[in-house]
């Protein structure tokens, strides 16, 4: 049996596809979209980033848009330095599917943590900075100044050591792609230390 044309929207364009399940390298193609411009799925509150490696399986009436990527991105010390993070204080590795991981020495914590200071993780998802990052790690672990662990936090295996964890997002609509960036994350990090749980 034959299957109908899905029929989408790139760009306020329509298109119909014969194959629901779909990539967003091959959704590009379709509406003659560069590789390098980064991919929006409308959604209710955020936009979801469809990277050129994801399949997707498309639903009639879909809308897509597209924008080129950012120029306030992770350049290679631009954004560094408007984070306030000096460039020989992090170490940016490539992963995987286009993922960026920051790793970030010394980070100072409030009054009353053990340790004082760590390296702090953040992971950087294909389309940053208009995709919002999410939670964040330390290493060595930290205790609250109670002397217990904090909140919300866990055990992860990540580039050969035990991080820990902070389960902690933002709150829904707070990203807003085209204007935040790595500070406001930044913050977001900051303000959740200074719960001081």
């Amino acid at each position: 049996m034959h299957e109908q044309p899905v029929h989408i929207f790139i760009n306020k364009i329509k298109f119909s596809l014969n194959e629901a399940e779909q990539t967003g390298a091959s959704l590009k193609q379709v509406a003659g979209i560069p590789l390098s411009d980064v991919l929006f799925l409308q959604r209710p509150g955020d936009d979801e980033v469809i990277a050129n490696g994801a399949t997707i399986s498309v639903k009639n009436g879909d809308h897509f848009h597209s924008q080129p990527p950012a120029d306030y991105g992770l350049g290679p010390d631009m954004e560094l330095l408007k984070a306030g993070l000096a460039p020989d204080r992090v170490t940016v590795i490539q992963e995987a599917g286009g993922w960026q991981f920051l790793v970030i020495k010394d980070y100072q914590l409030p009054g009353g943590f053990e340790p004082s200071s760590v390296k702090l993780l953040l992971k950087l998802p294909p389309g940053f900075p208009d995709a919002a990052p999410d939670m964040f790690w330390v290493y060595p672990a930290v205790r609250t100044p109670t002397g217990s662990l904090p909140r919300a936090t866990s055990d992860e295996n990540l580039l050969g050591e035990i991080w820990q964890r902070f389960s902690w997002h933002l709150a829904a609509g707070s990203w807003k792609p085209g204007s935040s960036n790595l500070r406001d994350f930044l913050r977001c990090v900051a303000s959740r230390f200074l719960r001081m749980d």
